[in-house]
């Protein structure tokens, strides 16, 4: 079993591609509420750059999308269990599609609520009580 470093307690931010940055950027600030954040100017790399949070999520613009055939590359967003059918309701009213509609399971145990969509590119989105770790 390996040991983890000290210094490394959580994410930054998350980058994921996307083929069209404004369209991406209406549905994570207008459908899920995040914040637009000051980007620097990468030349030729264009992008944007969203606050949820502590955490940021980094949109970097390709051309082509990725293959992820056969993957479930996601990321996935936390909701406070006490907030999550509220949350799921207020996203609905945003206009959000689920690609899953919000369920519960059991994970080793542990009650989990969960629900999946996708931004306008694909990339899959988890939204989960599943807690974070102190």
């Amino acid at each position: 079993m390996s040991t983890a470093v000290k210094g490394l307690v959580a994410y930054s931010h998350v980058n994921i591609c996307v083929t069209d940055v404004e369209a991406a950027d209406a549905f994570y600030i207008e459908k899920l509420g995040l914040e637009k954040l000051p980007r620097p100017d990468f030349g030729e790399f264009h992008g944007s750059w969203l606050r949820m949070g502590p955490s940021q999520l980094h949109l970097s613009k390709v051309d082509k999308m990725p293959d992820s055939a056969g993957a479930m590359s996601h990321f996935a967003l936390y909701i406070p269990a006490e907030q999550f059918e509220a949350t799921m309701a207020e996203l609905a009213e945003r206009g959000v599609e689920f690609a899953s509609e919000p369920s519960k399971r059991e994970d080793f145990g542990v009650p989990v609520q969960s629900a999946f969509t996708r931004d306008p590119d694909g990339n899959l989105i988890e939204f989960t009580d599943v807690a974070l770790f102190d």
